[in-house]
């Protein structure tokens, strides 16, 4: 059954899957960013996963409520625990040094598996897909790792206005 689904599965779904490791991978070094680079990772994983709610489960209420909820949990905890830790910010060319960590590609690679986990559940018309609880889990799971990538973001946003 799983080569059969992988037969089915379109050939841009892998070129997809590369970029998504090459882009997690390259958050695993050390780099310097200018702030609107640290925002485009989170807008885009919010956007795709709000698209990805839509496309799969339509315009249900309850959806967009658990993803809201999902990412705001996330977000005040992710706030909380104050990752990535170490950022630095330099004032002489406005940006930041964020070191390097697993977590993003970690979370990238969750949201693509979590992603085509629904498209082949959708695909093959299974039951599950309309269950109440299947959506609820999905949505919530959805909104909390994009609450991670936006605390993650905001958390280096802050470096630059706190005094170390």
């Amino acid at each position: 059954m799983i080569v059969e689904i992988i037969k089915h599965t379109p050939n841009w779904v892998f070129i997809l899957f590369i970029g998504l490791v090459v882009l997690g991978y390259s958050q695993t070094k050390d780099r310097r960013k200018k702030l609107n680079r640290i925002l485009i990772l989170p807008i885009v994983i919010i956007l795709l996963s709000i698209s990805g709610i839509y496309s799969a489960f339509g315009t249900i209420k309850y959806a967009l409520i658990l993803y809201f909820i999902g990412g705001v949990i996330s977000l005040v905890i992710g706030l909380k625990l104050s990752f990535p830790k170490n950022v630095k910010y330099n004032k002489s060319d406005d940006s930041f040094n964020i070191p390097g960590s697993w977590i993003p590609m970690i979370l990238i690679l969750i949201i693509f598996f979590i992603k085509y986990f629904v498209a082949v559940v959708i695909a093959r018309k299974l039951p599950i897909a309309s269950e109440i609880e299947f959506i609820a889990i999905i949505s919530l799971l959805y909104g909390i790792l994009c609450g991670i990538f936006v605390s993650r973001s905001i958390v280096t946003i802050k470096s630059k206005y706190i005094l170390k």
